[in-house]
């Protein structure tokens, strides 16, 4: 469970603008190995150039996932990487008083602290600019990686150099953003015993792409889902209204 941040109406059209000034800003020294909420950018991309990388003969992937990354971001830290770029002060108070605005959850106000909420337009773009620091350390170091969001999986020829990888980039996080490994879901193995993006690698050589197994339960549980639901009603109507948007994604 998640909890988002639905801005009003007149938010969302200021955080969309703000985004829409900013993005050129720190767009132009983002990473190359960087595909998430970015323009021209796509998932498929970042599945694609994992291919790559274990075609080439790094069969083993340090699987990094960040432990609640939106609702632990530190305000500070991520305000800091924002003043490198941008001197108008007023901009940083307006993106600041956004961080920090409270929420409402059932019928009781909380006042936020740290994170930046999933569903603002602002979100995307503020956790990119945060990551982007952990894209130029694995780049300083020399390595292949691909990082969607929170989601990065760097790719090495060897388990002890992933291991070391794994505890330095760990501490990296804490230290320098704050933020923490989530040791459950993070893992040093084969691309094919791991997933990204929902999708999988085959154990050959020329490595080939497969929809990864927890994926498939998923789709097969909805699937049955919308079925059992469907019983008695109308199938065309059934197939347009539910079960072409959950094929098309």
């Amino acid at each position: 469970m998640r909890m988002l941040g639905i801005p009003t109406v007149v938010d969302r059209l200021i955080q969309r603008a703000l985004q829409q000034v900013l993005s050129p800003l720190f767009e132009v020294s983002f990473s190359e190995s960087s595909y998430g909420f970015r323009p021209r950018r796509s998932a498929q991309q970042a599945v694609l150039k994992a291919r790559e990388y274990v075609r080439a003969g790094r069969r083993w992937v340090v699987d990094i996932d960040l432990e609640k990354f939106f609702d632990r971001v530190n305000h500070d830290v991520l305000m800091s990487r924002l003043a490198r770029r941008i001197k108008d002060k007023r901009v940083l108070r307006l993106i600041r008083r956004y961080l920090q605005a409270g929420m409402m959850a059932n019928g009781l106000a909380t006042v936020r602290r740290e994170g930046t909420p999933q569903g603002r337009p602002l979100s995307p773009l503020l956790s990119n600019i945060l990551l982007d620091e952990l894209d130029k350390e694995l780049e300083r170091r020399g390595h292949k990686f691909c990082r969607y969001a929170d989601d990065s999986n760097i790719y090495v020829q060897s388990r002890s150099a992933g291991e070391r990888v794994m505890k330095s980039l760990a501490r990296f996080l804490e230290r320098r953003l704050r933020l923490k490994v989530n040791a459950e879901k993070s893992a040093v193995a084969r691309p094919w015993e791991r997933k990204f993006l929902g999708y999988s690698l085959t154990w050959h050589w020329e490595a080939r792409l497969k929809v990864a197994a927890s994926s498939v339960r998923r789709l097969k549980e909805k699937l049955r889902e919308i079925f059992r639901r469907g019983r008695g009603r109308n199938v065309g109507r059934l197939i347009e209204a539910e079960l072409t948007p959950l094929l098309r994604g």
